[in-house]
């Protein structure tokens, strides 16, 4: 008796990301000298779920006025991966475990180092994502958006002094031009350091997700676009692939030609 013929791959299975249909990534120098943001996608699913049917997405946006922004967004990101991987607790406990032992293993290289500047550091927004949830840990500036029916919401906390002054252009103790331009606005009250995080941002239960949703992960570079500008140019390219969705943040962000374009990373999860 033959064998049957062998099943022809049809793709992705049911339930499992593919990459650039479903998830991107894409970085943009800028006006900086060299690129300090690290990001990676990592397939997080178990031994018994369909391969890419979970996805850790890490970002990190390393500290530009202190030496080694770029070592310390590639390490903690990368030790953070590894620190996720290897263990077995439910997903907002692990990314707890990870971005501490991130943290602490950060301090350990920079013990290393001889250092007459300020402590290397990175802000970190790690996210694991399914096809019908989410759990993220932040710390820093560096936000989480979802895009839902023609709305852009922040998800995670901004660590930065801007909501301190945007409370304060509310009381009206200042103007929304001051506030805009205050030189203390993106001054970071958290990050890692490789010191006792002061603010961490962590989804402990699930948050729940819907077919079409896109959420981004990005470095603060992505700010050089306009909130009402992002929702427009989502809504137009809601059914593009998440690479061209990328691809467009980025070459909008280009086009402005800020002469001291921050880096840029942006990262997308569209959900099936």
């Amino acid at each position: 008796m033959s064998n049957p013929p062998a099943e022809e791959d049809s793709g992705p299975k049911r339930g499992s990301f593919e990459i650039e249909r479903d998830f991107a990534g894409r970085q943009f120098v800028g006006g900086r000298e060299k690129q300090e943001d690290f990001y990676a996608f990592s397939d997080v699913s178990e031994n018994k779920e369909i391969a890419l049917s979970k996805l850790l997405v890490v970002v990190g946006d390393g500290l530009g006025a202190h030496l080694g922004g770029n070592l310390a967004s590639y390490h903690v990101v990368t030790q953070f991966v590894k620190s996720y991987k290897t263990s077995t607790l439910p997903a907002a406990w692990r990314l707890r475990i990870a971005l501490e032992q991130a943290n602490e293993s950060l301090y350990f290289l920079s013990s290393k180092i001889a250092m007459d500047q300020p402590p290397m550091g990175t802000t970190l927004v790690g996210l694991v994502i399914t096809n019908t949830s989410a759990h993220w840990i932040s710390v820093g500036d560096s936000p989480l958006f979802l895009f839902r029916e023609g709305t852009l919401h922040r998800l995670n906390a901004d660590h930065s002094l801007a909501p301190m002054l945007d409370e304060r252009v509310q009381k009206g103790e200042l103007s929304a031009e001051d506030a805009a331009v205050h030189p203390d606005r993106h001054v970071l009250q958290s990050a890692c350091m490789g010191q006792p995080l002061t603010m961490v941002d962590v989804r402990m239960e699930p948050y729940e997700l819907h077919s079409g949703d896109i959420i981004i992960s990005a470095s603060d570079g992505i700010f050089t676009l306009e909130h009402k500008q992002m929702e427009e140019m989502l809504t137009f390219g809601k059914n593009s692939s998440a690479g061209k969705i990328v691809e467009a943040i980025i070459l909008a962000i280009r086009c402005v030609d800020q002469h001291k374009q921050d880096n840029v990373t942006v990262a997308v999860v569209k959900i099936p």
